[in-house]
């Protein structure tokens, strides 16, 4: 894996001699030795390098292990991912639902400094300040005049969000949100030392400078090589917080992570290649536990891109997908193939939402495909040419689901040429609405289909495709101003529905559980949020021991 620099261990797994792999390893046929690791050490594949720590400039789901691990919102996530009491020990909401008040704990950020209501109300003005350019700023838009601020048109101190006294915040909502106390455990909204930012700058990320509230401190950081954390004597709660480390691993190349899996250097990983799922399930089914997930993988196309404005081109290339062959024979771990945006099983959401050719035989879809793109103006002798970007280097499902995709949209006269690009720069690339087709995901950052809608918005930082719709902003912001919960689950189908017509995304499958974890590691919950924070963790060190002898 390159950019490994201290891990000189090389991996000779499945062989039949024994090979001497270096620092006390010893790899052979069935059994696999070496030296045990460090007592209280977690080794965690975290699918990607992060870009940033900054917990408000956060935007990729394989940053949130590790900042949340050292920072800590008003409420923060039990081993299920429900909420549950962080910074904030209680609260109380008016009748009306659009004023909360937050009564913070006792606690200070890791150098003493105690952490007031007013590390809160400064934070919350800063990721809105619209020189952060922050892409999740529209995540607190839930706030009165947050919007407002963002936009430049009223200052950070006109903000809905008011300290009362060090340890008493008050906050007033532009509409009720009763998934509230799910938001405020996102990265997003969680405080950043107003002391050390203001004073570092932008290096106040850097190792020696980090300062955070949460279970563990940020130790040392190598590019493309690991991330590590040790554990915080003045948290809160530090006296239950059992491990003593946490080494983050960026692993975008599943088949290696498997095998460091296998000879005992990761003691988990986000992430499995699914080509090898049959073997992981022949072989070491101890490791699996899959559930569905809040995530779907999904097709974007650059409306700001001809012919990709032409709805006519959107809806053939969404015919031509066929996605039970995806699911079935390409990524065969349970997935689900995807007809709609919201995942099934989004809390208080009624579903029933489907691509109108959800029933239609694939020869069909693909006839009609035809159609509507020869009615584009392409055919046989005048094929669409384009750009197809997929996330990783190295993980081969996303190369086997682009392969699959080409085929499949050569069928209807549209050539595609793969490009893999490493994750920061997929990301970045998107986010500035620099790609023809692409193939990002989307993890809920909390329980509710308002967030796998609102990324729809117009001019949201996550609206990659630029997808705008009057119709549909009017009826996703009715839906949010709704208190019944059941009326409001019906706008928000209403607004997925327009989506679906307007054929704004490109939706491949939803997710199941794909985490690797070894037995010996007690605490990891499998949830649907695919949230597991280290506090919660622990290593059974003898079961751990028993594995390599």
């Amino acid at each position: 894996m390159a950019g490994r620099k201290n891990w000189t261990r090389r991996l000779a797994l499945g062989g039949g001699a024994a090979v001497i792999l270096g620092s006390g390893f010893l790899a052979s046929r069935g059994k696999e030795a070496r030296i045990p690791p460090q007592a209280g050490t977690l080794h965690r594949g975290n699918n990607a390098e992060p870009f940033t720590i900054d917990p408000q400039l956060v935007d990729a789901s394989w940053e949130d292990p590790i900042v949340g691990d050292m920072i800590m919102g008003l409420t923060t996530e039990d081993p299920n991912a429900r909420p549950i009491p962080g910074m904030a020990e209680s609260w109380q909401a008016s009748a009306d639902g659009l004023t909360w008040t937050f009564k913070l704990r006792d606690a200070t950020w890791s150098d003493g400094v105690p952490v007031t209501a007013d590390d809160f109300v400064y934070s919350w003005r800063r990721v809105l300040e619209p020189q952060l350019a922050a892409s999740y700023a529209y995540f607190l838009y839930v706030i009165k005049n947050a919007v407002a601020v963002n936009a430049g048109r009223m200052p950070g101190t006109a903000l809905g969000v008011k300290a009362l006294d060090a340890q008493t915040l008050e906050v007033h909502l532009e509409h009720p949100a009763p998934y509230l106390l799910e938001m405020l455990t996102h990265t997003s909204m969680m405080p950043v030392p107003r002391h050390v930012v203001e004073v570092k700058g932008k290096a106040w990320t850097r190792p020696g400078n980090y300062v955070g509230n949460g279970a563990f401190l940020l130790k040392d950081w190598v590019p493309n090589d690991h991330l590590t954390v040790v554990k915080n004597p003045r948290f809160f709660d530090a006296a239950n917080v059992k491990l003593e480390r946490i080494v983050f691993y960026p692993t975008d190349d599943y088949s290696a992570a498997l095998r460091r899996l296998r000879a005992g250097e990761l003691d988990a990983q986000d992430r499995l290649e699914n080509r090898e799922f049959g073997w992981i399930k022949k072989n070491m089914p101890e490791l699996l536990a899959p559930v569905p997930q809040l995530i779907m993988d999904m097709i974007q196309v650059n409306r700001t891109k001809k012919p990709f404005d032409d709805a006519r081109v959107r809806r053939a290339l969404n015919l031509a997908i066929n996605r039970e062959a995806i699911t079935d024979k390409i990524v065969p771990v349970g997935y689900v193939p995807a007809y709609n945006i919201v995942p099934p099983g989004t809390a208080n959401f009624p579903g029933g939402n489907a691509f109108d050719f959800k029933a239609m035989p694939y020869p069909e879809r693909t006839a009609t495909a035809q159609r509507l793109m020869r009615e584009a103006g392409f055919g046989p002798d005048k094929r669409l040419r384009a750009t197809y970007m997929i996330r990783s280097t190295a993980a081969g499902s996303y190369r086997s689901v682009a392969a699959a995709l080409q085929q499949m949209f050569a069928l209807i006269y549209v050539d595609i040429s793969i490009v893999p690009t490493d994750a920061q720069i997929f990301y970045k690339q998107i986010q500035e609405h620099d790609f023809e087709i692409c193939q990002p995901g989307w993890q809920a950052d909390f329980d509710d289909a308002s967030n796998f809608l609102d990324i729809f918005i117009s001019g949201s930082g996550n609206n990659w495709g630029v997808y705008s719709n009057p119709a549909f902003d009017k009826e996703l912001s009715e839906a949010q101003n709704d208190t019944d919960l059941q009326s409001r689950g019906r706008k928000l189908a209403s607004a997925e529905k327009i989506l679906l017509e307007d054929q704004a995304a490109l939706p491949l499958f939803f997710w199941v559980n794909a985490n690797l974890v070894r037995p010996y590691v007690k605490g990891w919950q499998a949830n649907p949020m695919d949230k597991h924070r280290s506090r919660w963790i622990s290593i059974d060190e003898k079961a751990r021991a028993a594995l390599f002898v």
